[in-house]
């Protein structure tokens, strides 16, 4: 498994597949639980929809990891995973450590806690030190158009991390249907440090070359997110057209993951 015999970087990876497992099913299938812990969540709309969302970004990552249990490790997929891990864990400190004491519940936080250092632990002794060599052509090919569709993701990640620091507001302002709240904020500070984690990684594999496991994380994220928001549309869930900005991020997403996939995946 991942093409290598060392049990330690196995049994570290099989642990951060069962915390992200776990919450990518819970929190998509099943945000009411996450509310019922957690005394500062209310059971609305709003959360359930940034639940819904956190469930599919972790359910692209758990993608990741098996495509690597087949393939072996990629060092990309750390890069995304890496900053994430420990993104999340100052996310929920700054979000329990707001709260009054006998509100705060740090459970998510010891097992963030617990992923980031079992990927550190796979990432090190699996992979060694730090490497930056150059690829032969930007984003490791020649395929134009995919060099394209790379370009443009890496644009619309780093635009939005920053529109967060410029108007942490504008997400929840511009998606009807959404309210407003010290909790929903915390949820979009959350959705910029995925898309931080994804500027990182895409900065690294734009130097180094095109990560398969990162194109499978993607398709997963991106296919789940378009399903969801058709589902959205079709049972009229969607109120005053939506976010246009975001639905057509998403369709976006779909057909760029859609393309490098298949234009990518032959070649490995």
């Amino acid at each position: 498994m991942f093409k290598t015999d060392d049990k330690l970087i196995q049994i570290c990876l099989a642990v951060s597949y069962a915390i992200l497992a776990l919450y990518a099913i819970i929190n998509y299938f099943n945000p009411e639980y996450i509310i019922s812990q957690y005394s500062s969540l209310e059971s609305n709309d709003t959360n359930r929809f940034f639940l819904g969302w956190y469930g599919m970004m972790n359910f692209g990552a758990v993608a990741g990891l098996i495509y690597m249990g087949y393939k072996g490790l990629d060092r990309a997929y750390f890069t995304y995973a890496i900053p994430l891990a420990a993104l999340f864990v100052v996310w929920t400190y700054m979000g329990q450590a707001s709260l009054p004491e006998d509100q705060q519940n740090f459970t998510a936080m010891g097992l963030f806690v617990i992923n980031l250092v079992a990927l550190i632990i796979a990432r090190v002794r699996g992979l060694g030190g730090l490497d930056f060599t150059k690829a032969e052509n930007m984003w490791g090919t020649s395929d134009k158009l995919c060099q394209t569709i790379f370009t443009i993701g890496l644009i619309g990640q780093a635009f939005f991390v920053v529109q967060y620091i410029v108007a942490p507001g504008s997400f929840i302002e511009q998606t009807p249907g959404l309210e407003a709240s010290d909790v929903a904020q915390r949820f979009v500070m959350g959705l910029m440090f995925f898309s931080l984690a994804w500027t990182i990684a895409l900065l690294y594999q734009l130097r180094t070359g095109y990560s398969m496991s990162l194109i499978v994380t993607s398709l997963v994220i991106s296919t789940m997110f378009m399903c969801t928001m058709l589902n959205f549309y079709a049972s009229g869930s969607v109120q005053d057209g939506g976010n246009t900005f975001l639905s057509v991020n998403i369709i976006g997403n779909f057909l760029g993951s859609l393309i490098v996939f298949f234009r990518l995946q032959s070649q490995h």
